[in-house]
């Protein structure tokens, strides 16, 4: 007599995970144009200032520059 074992069969996982996967790729956003760096000194005081500005209205110091920049020369 021997004795017989049942084996179950695990269910098959669907692609579900590797489709939502797939559905969440989002491209990267860069620049329309290629950004060129700008470096200045400022006076210690006038840094601390401009890190309180920024801090106070929640901004980036970059931000504010590109910003300035624009302002001042009108470009887009």
């Amino acid at each position: 007599m021997s004795k017989q074992i049942k084996m179950q069969v695990r269910p098959s996982r669907g692609n579900e995970a590797d489709q939502w996967v797939e559905a969440r790729k989002v491209e990267p956003e860069f620049p329309p144009v290629k950004m060129k760096r700008l470096t200045i000194d400022i006076d210690p005081d006038l840094h601390t200032k401009l890190k309180v500005h920024c801090a106070m209205k929640e901004t980036e110091i970059v931000s504010l520059m590109r910003e300035l920049i624009q302002n001042e020369l009108g470009a887009e």
